[in-house]
C-alpha cells in the first residue's frame, strides 16, 4: 500500500492488532494458570500423603484388627480428597495413633504438613478466581481487538480492489487471506470473504 495512505495505515494497525489479539488460548495444550497449577500440585502432594497413611494403617491392621477401616481411601478426584483428608484428620486427633503411625517412619509432622496443604488449598481457592475473573476480562478485549480487525479487513477491501484492479493473482490472493469468520443470524460460525468483483483485465 502506498506511504501514507488510508490503506497503508489500516494495514500497519492489522499487523499489530495480530500481536495484541496473541495465541489461541483455547488451543489444546494451553498452560493452566499459575493458580490452577498450583492448586494441582497440592492436591497431588495430598493424595499422596493419604496413600501413605492408607498404607500405613493397612500394615498396623495386621496385628490391630479393624485398625485400617479408618483409613479408607475414597476417589482421587478434587473433593474426594477432601473429604478423605478431613475424615484422616478426625482420625488422627489422638497422640497415640499418630504415634503407630510414626513408628512406621512416617515423619513425625505428617499431621501438621496435611493440616498446612489443605489451608493452602484453602487459598489457592481465592487466586484461582481472580485468574477466572482476568480472563473474562481478557477475553472481552480480545473481542473487541478481533471485531476492531474485521471492520478493518471491510474498509480495506475497496482498496485493495482499486489498487490491485488491474493484478488478477494478487487480488485473488487478497480473497484468500481476507477470509473472516464471524456468527451468522442463527448463532454459528460462517466464513465469508469481502465481496471483490471481477478483476479487469489489464
Amino acid at each position: 500500500m502506498p506511504t501514507g495512505s488510508i490503506a497503508g495505515t489500516q494495514v500497519a494497525r492489522c499487523v499489530t492488532l495480530v500481536g495484541e489479539i496473541g495465541p489461541d488460548d483455547t488451543a489444546p495444550g494451553t498452560p493452566a494458570s499459575p493458580a490452577t497449577a498450583a492448586m494441582d500440585h497440592l492436591f497431588d502432594k495430598v493424595w499422596e500423603d493419604l496413600k501413605a497413611v492408607s498404607g500405613t494403617a493397612r500394615t498396623i491392621n495386621t496385628t490391630e484388627p479393624g485398625f485400617s477401616t479408618r483409613f479408607r481411601l475414597g476417589d482421587d478426584t478434587h473433593e474426594a480428597i477432601l473429604a478423605t483428608a478431613d475424615d484422616f484428620l478426625e482420625h488422627l486427633a489422638d497422640a497415640a495413633t499418630v504415634a503407630k503411625f510414626i513408628a512406621y517412619l512416617l515423619p513425625a509432622d505428617f499431621v501438621t504438613t496435611l493440616q498446612a496443604d489443605l489451608a493452602k488449598i484453602s487459598g489457592k481457592g481465592g487466586e484461582q478466581t481472580d485468574d477466572q475473573l482476568a480472563d473474562v476480562g481478557d477475553t472481552a478485549q480480545t473481542r473487541a481487538l478481533i471485531k476492531e480487525g474485521r471492520a478493518l479487513i471491510k474498509s480495506l477491501n475497496t482498496s485493495v480492489r482499486n489498487f490491485f484492479r488491474t493484478h488478477p493473482a494478487i487480488l485473488a490472493e487478497w480473497r484468500t487471506a481476507s477470509r473472516i469468520r464471524q456468527t451468522g443470524g442463527s448463532g454459528e460460525p460462517e466464513e465469508t470473504t469481502p465481496a471483490t468483483p471481477a478483476p479487469a483485465t489489464p
